[in-house]
């Protein structure tokens, strides 16, 4: 099939090894330096856990040619994703699928919809790939050939939707799972990832500094901003996903995982290194957060709103990782 994929970062690449490894026919839009480097020397993947270099050579454009794809994803950081949504209406697909961190979903969705002078339906997927990219080469941390979480704003992807993105990935180890809610499902996601962000930037992205009662107000954290979207009437996704915060043996492996995440390189390659890579996205997805904080401003998140304040502020973070 032919596909078209804006953004081949650390996410977009190992999307785009992965539709390359199934036989398909990919189109990436890049530009600048990271543009001439695939160009020159190919999509270069260290796969960090597999122990294993792969090189790529999918089409470079700068620009959509016009050509119709039999779907179109867009990989990108927050803040740029928001600059292209109007290519994204105009591309010659039926289907657009949005992978990032995403706090505005319906209002994507309903930018591309009002712009698109064709019928065209708009998902949205969260890629489970972490890693940096550096030297003109990325080393990506996954399991399989990755991992992608696929839906519409409040439903299901359709079974014809579903049949696609199989038929995509079939010749890979891309492991595909369905959710009724991506704006629920993306909101819970940061969530999570945020009080890990504010202890990261705490420790000047070196988690092997922090304690373990910073550790445990990292989780009290999460538990505060998961009360917050449930009671903003946001329903839990994945479903049941809240039991992890409560006594028992999810929530040991949840402490266990993040112990992981700030005493291994794989966990420093999950975690620390994107935030140190991406203030921008960080902040962006902090201001979001704080947005829909300001819609119940007395409901109590002591945990959330201590490690906040433990962090530098934005300005300073900027200034030392930009």
């Amino acid at each position: 099939m032919k596909v078209l994929v804006y953004g081949a970062g650390v996410i977009g690449g190992q999307l785009v090894h992965a539709l390359l490894k199934s036989g398909n026919d990919v189109t990436v839009i890049a530009r600048g330096a990271w543009k001439e480097t695939l160009e020159k020397d190919g999509l270069r993947i260290r796969h960090y856990m597999q122990k294993k270099n792969t090189t790529d050579h999918p089409r470079v454009l700068e620009k959509p040619d016009g050509q119709r794809y039999d779907i179109a994803f867009a990989v990108m950081q927050y803040r740029q994703m928001e600059k292209i949504l109007d290519d994204l209406a105009s591309v010659n697909s039926p289907i657009v699928v949005l992978v990032v961190n995403n706090l505005s979903v319906s209002e994507m969705e309903s930018r591309i919809l009002r712009a698109s002078a064709s019928p065209k339906e708009v998902l949205f997927g969260f890629g489970s790939t972490a890693g940096t990219r550096e030297n003109g080469k990325l080393t990506t941390v996954h399991t399989g050939d990755g991992k992608l979480t696929v839906g519409k704003a409040h439903a299901e992807a359709t079974a014809e939707e579903k049949a696609l993105l199989k038929r995509l990935f079939s010749g890979s180890k891309m492991s595909l799972s369905w959710c009724d809610d991506m704006d629920a499902w993306l909101k819970y996601h940061a969530a999570f990832i945020l009080p890990v962000v504010y202890l990261c930037y705490k420790t000047g992205c070196d988690l092997k500094k922090s304690t373990k009662a910073e550790r445990k107000l990292l989780l009290d954290a999460v538990g505060d901003a998961y009360h917050l979207l449930m009671e903003l009437g946001y329903p839990v996704r994945p479903g049941g996903d809240e039991k992890n915060l409560e006594p028992g043996i999810s929530n040991q492996l949840v402490k266990l995982v993040i112990f992981w995440m700030s005493r291994t390189r794989l966990g420093a390659l999950c975690t620390t290194e994107h935030c140190r890579h991406a203030p921008r996205e960080m902040e962006d997805l902090d201001k979001a957060f704080q947005e829909l904080r300001a819609k119940k401003p007395d409901f109590p998140t002591p945990h959330f709103d201590e490690l906040y304040k433990m962090m530098p502020s934005w300005e300073e973070i900027r200034n030392t990782y930009i």
